[in-house]
């Protein structure tokens, strides 16, 4: 007996309603005026920091970083916080190839607590980044949160403080490897933090999103879930995120076996690392959140025993509506899924006796929803390789997310429904039971995989599947489960997948929107005992909607001074060569980079002088032979006689770069030392690029990196380079204004524009 159609589609309208309320919900809270009371956080107070941070781009080394840590190191004195600046050389051995090393300096501001014995001797730290990228003056990454931290120590102040001693680490080089949290942690440890809070931005908007715990976390989460604010996060993104090879300073903390979380918000990805992550583009109700956020944990955190926040078990935590967190052990997620698997074998066995279904009934159901999940990937593979077909300009952006991101978002998601109703025209002659059955017979075999494998991403499908068994008991008992009863598992999982899925297509970007959209459909199922009612040529409808919506992001996705094509040139001086050439990424061509490089380009590898970008194919031209000086390479100490011989060189950048590279013959080390940290013959073949080459990158407010190594006889050849941040007025002559309508390519995805000269000296 088919389900009436009316009263279905009220219960279809209604969980889009519930669905579009969830992600509206997922928000930071409003910014608030800088009148608010003392004791509280406001944006607008947190702003006028930012006003002196966010002024310039100021990377690791640069003058303005100079000015930006004097900012906040007198900022949080004048606050009444005791103020220390710790500078030093380190090196990131195990980071890979190349090797990230910097001259650094930390800010640590504390604030003494006035009953210390409370936290068993242990300090709470709160941790941002206060150096930029090259690019970009770091307004959201990470400036909101320096300046989140500066008015949290104002707030706390006005409070009168915590019974427990909190500090506050800005730190520096974050972005060319957590160099600033590697100093901190080797020079003073891990013993004496009870708990780390560190705070990102991968954005310039949107709510935050505490994305990552150390292990052990359900003390943590239970003081997360406490701190009265909006407490956005969930476990799924914990395993994915471990799971991943991204790193933050927090990183670097957890693996010396801190404790603590992660958070950062996602939204407005364009801004990150370009020259748009500026003030004016920087969400307010985002810097909100941050200050919140970090004020509700130390207020929880700093009346705290930290030495209870240690334990041998994971939590498993979701947010409803980004205003409460559900959190229980992992240990009950594994005796949820048992109760779901029992619960679902039992109803089958007895809706079989009954004659309500027939097993193989429920097997072809669950086969049809499996695939659509395949067919759901291979459709959200399909259309991305289409749109990058029609505009294969987009490849020149980062990630190749295009701007009018909206409308492709909104088309795969109506294609992914355009599959869940054909997979409900395929079942909808079955018996209702054997629908909700094989719904249900694929949603535990994923809650009992992941809460085995993976328990944190357990509770996505875990509650709407119970939800769906009394659905699905119902359905047995009486023959026909009323529309109410089966939208209520559809109703659960949307609360719980709307926002998650728009979350993961934030963080994964279009390209891999095809997972994204699997993920929606395997919520989505849940609906086919609702869409049987409706005619199989309903699924016209959404095939037609999601091909005008892809349709409206391609005729939108050209470019212009608002939506600027990202690029990149760069000047290649090689005196060892005697060459002069203009590179830039076969992908990232233009009118102006083709202007710069003339008709006849030729493919090469840039390895040798951007040795991050690996094997990735380059265009390259022959560029003015300008006059620029090579670093300096010198001999320090030497002992020839011995075996191995040892060496001690410097290398020195005489027009004031950026940063020093030095390549060497890994198949010559036996072990190099630099700032104190030695690097065995195994750490550096281990780390050598696929040319065999051991590279070290070096910044800092210091022209000079000097190295230390032990080597097998014979002359060794230091392949030394030095690079700025931009052109240089003489290069830049040569190349012409960038146009409007185009931008700097931002830090970390390809080199941006940059002029390199690089020799190899034999010392």
């Amino acid at each position: 007996m088919l389900l009436d159609r009316r009263p279905a589609l009220g219960v279809l309208a209604g969980i889009t309603l519930l669905g579009a309320l969830a992600v509206v919900a997922f928000a930071p809270p409003p910014a608030r005026s800088g009148d608010v009371p003392a004791r509280e956080f406001s944006a607008e107070r947190a702003a006028v920091h930012l006003e002196q941070i966010a002024q310039r781009p100021h990377p690791t080394g640069t003058p303005d970083n100079a000015r930006v840590r004097s900012y906040v190191a007198d900022t949080a004195r004048s606050l009444g916080a005791q103020v220390e600046v710790d500078s030093g050389d380190v090196v990131r051995a195990g980071w890979g190839n190349p090797f990230p090393a910097a001259n650094v300096h930390n800010v640590l501001a504390r604030l003494p607590g006035i009953d210390p014995q409370r936290s068993g001797g242990q300090t709470l730290l709160l941790v941002a980044h206060y150096d930029s990228v090259p690019t970009g003056p770091g307004a959201a990454d990470d400036g909101a949160a320096v300046a989140g931290l500066l008015e949290t120590i104002r707030a706390l102040k006005a409070r009168g403080g915590t019974p427990n001693d909190v500090a506050f680490l800005f730190t520096d080089a974050e972005e060319i490897g957590a160099l600033g949290a590697e100093r901190f942690v080797r020079s003073r440890g891990v013993d004496w933090l009870g708990a780390v809070l560190n705070w990102e931005a991968r954005g310039s908007s949107g709510p935050v999103l505490m994305f990552e715990t150390s292990s052990g976390n359900t003390e943590l989460i239970d003081a997360y879930a406490g701190t009265g604010t909006r407490p956005a996060g969930n476990s799924l993104a914990y395993e994915i995120y471990q799971r991943m090879p991204n790193g933050t300073d927090f990183t670097v903390f957890k693996d010396a076996g801190a404790r603590g979380l992660n958070a950062a918000f996602l939204d407005g990805f364009h801004d990150y690392h370009s020259p748009h992550d500026d003030i004016a583009n920087l969400d307010r109700d985002s810097l909100q959140h941050h200050g919140e956020t970090m004020l509700g944990l130390v207020d929880r955190l700093g009346s705290t025993d930290l030495r209870t926040l240690g334990s041998d078990s994971n939590a498993v935590y979701f947010d409803l509506f980004a205003r409460v967190l559900v959190h229980y052990p992992a240990w009950l997620a594994l005796v949820l899924a048992l109760v779901t698997v029992l619960g679902l074998a039992v109803l089958v066995v007895v809706g079989a006796h009954r004659g309500a279904l027939r097993t193989a009934g429920v097997l072809a159901v669950a086969g049809v929803s499996v695939g659509a999940i395949a067919i759901t990937v291979a459709v959200g593979v399909g259309l991305w390789q289409l749109v990058l077909v029609v505009r294969p300009g987009l490849s020149a952006l980062p990630l190749e997310e295009p701007y009018e991101r909206g409308w492709f978002v909104a088309g795969f998601l109506v294609a992914a429904a355009a599959v869940v109703l054909a997979a409900a025209g395929v079942v909808r002659r079955r018996e209702q039971a054997e629908v909700i059955g094989g719904v249900l017979l694929v949603g535990t075999v994923v809650v009992a995989a992941t809460a085995v494998i993976v328990p944190g991403a357990s509770y996505l499908l875990q509650w709407p599947v119970l939800a769906g068994l009394v659905a699905f008991w119902w359905s047995i008992r009486r023959g026909h489960a009323g529309a109410l009863l089966l939208g209520l598992p559809a109703a659960v999982a949307v609360v719980l997948f709307a926002p998650l899925v728009g979350a993961v297509l934030v963080a994964l970007g279009l390209q891999l929107a095809a997972v994204a959209i699997a993920v929606a459909v395997l919520g989505g199922l849940l609906l086919l005992p609702l869409l049987t009612p409706l005619p199989r040529a309903a699924v016209v409808v959404p095939v037609v909607v999601a091909l005008a919506l892809v349709g409206t992001g391609l005729a939108r996705s050209g470019f212009d001074r608002t939506e600027p094509r990202t690029n990149a040139l760069l000047y290649v001086r090689d005196l060892t060569e005697n060459t002069s050439t203009w590179m830039t990424r076969a992908d990232e061509t233009d009118a102006w980079t083709s202007s710069v490089l003339g008709a006849s380009p030729r493919e090469t590898r840039a390895t040798t002088y951007f040795p991050q970008e690996g094997p990735d194919s380059f265009l390259a031209a022959d560029a003015p032979r300008l006059d620029l000086l090579p670093p300096e390479v010198k001999v320090l100490a030497d002992d020839r006689g011995a075996e191995p011989r040892a060496v001690k060189f410097s290398v020195t950048s005489r027009r004031d770069a950026w940063r020093i590279v030095v390549r060497l013959p890994q198949d010559r080390l036996r072990e190099c030392t630099f700032a104190g940290t030695r690097m065995d013959e195994a750490t550096l073949a281990k780390d050598a690029d696929y040319t065999g080459a051991v590279v070290f990158q070096y910044t800092g407010d210091s022209d000079t990196f000097e190295l230390s190594c032990l080597v097998t006889p014979g002359p060794l050849p230091v392949d030394a380079a030095d690079q700025t941040i931009g052109l240089p007025d003489e290069v830049a002559a040569h190349a012409g204004p960038r146009p409007e309508d185009t931008s700097l390519m931002p830090f970390g995805f390809t080199p941006a524009d940059t002029s390199v000269v690089r020799h190899v000296v034999e010392i």
